[in-house]
């Protein structure tokens, strides 16, 4: 029976024999890490910090003024996007949300104005509606 060996990226423990056996003496069976300290992709690693402060940043140095709420080891920015994805999906650095224009229905240009609404004799109170006016054909919508 082989020796034990621990990975020291994701602390599995795994059998040296299996190791021999899957060809992969160096290579965690598990997280693919490196059994030996390194990196499996040869690239080097840098801490990537994430600051929740300001909408969320990632940055590569630590700010005085915030703690960081997670520390990654990347390889670059992309990587670190990764990392965050799968911690935090719903960070507002991860967000590509667009904001919708306000086209008209029926020219399709995204000149529009805001009106307000006249005042109702009928009801004889102020409305707090606002009319869509497209500035091309001077349609309502």
């Amino acid at each position: 029976m082989g020796r034990t060996i621990l990975c020291p990226h994701c602390k599995s423990t795994i059998n040296e024999d299996i190791l021999k056996q899957k060809n992969s003496e160096n290579i965690c069976l598990v997280c693919g890490g490196r059994l030996d300290g390194g990196n499996a992709d040869g690239l080097n690693k840098s801490k990537w910090y994430y600051y929740k402060e300001g909408g969320g940043t990632l940055m590569n140095t630590v700010s005085t003024s915030f703690t960081p709420l997670y520390t990654f080891e990347a390889v670059d920015l992309e990587d670190a996007k990764e990392q965050l994805k799968e911690v935090m999906p719903n960070s507002p650095l991860l967000s590509n949300k667009t904001v919708p224009k306000v086209q008209c229905p029926y020219c399709f240009s995204t000149e529009v104005q805001l009106v307000p609404k006249k005042f109702s004799l009928l009801t004889g109170i102020m409305t707090n509606g606002f009319n869509r006016v497209c500035v091309r054909c001077q349609r309502k919508f």
